[in-house]
């Protein structure tokens, strides 16, 4: 029974490395995109509020999450010093394209000028 035991433990390390090693084969290049951000807004299906960029040359857009806490509710004043702060101002997101298409966009960070 320990033979057994120590041979799974002995196959299932390997398994790990070898997953390892093939991972740090893979190199995911990192981008960035500066867009102006279009609007800002309270978004009642999630209760964040969000900035909206405008589209680059290729369509793409970005919605950015502004708030860390969502609301029940909008609260119109800040809604306003929301946009008074980020409308009009430069988002420049750092981010890594996914390596399939049915995985989302890992950004780093999100800078606003």
């Amino acid at each position: 029974m320990k033979k057994f035991t120590v041979m799974l433990m002995v196959f299932v390390l390997s398994l790990m490395m070898s997953g390892v090693s093939m991972a740090k084969g893979i190199n995911q290049e990192v981008k960035q995109a500066t867009m102006k951000v279009d609007k800002v807004y309270y978004m009642k299906g999630s209760g964040y509020y969000v900035a909206h960029t405008a589209k680059d040359q290729d369509g793409r857009f970005w919605v950015l999450q502004v708030t860390a806490i969502a609301t029940t509710k909008e609260d119109k004043s800040f809604t306003n010093v929301l946009r008074k702060q980020y409308q009009g101002k430069q988002a420049i997101v750092t981010y890594v394209e996914p390596l399939n298409d049915d995985e989302e966009v890992e950004i780093w960070t999100v800078k606003v000028k």
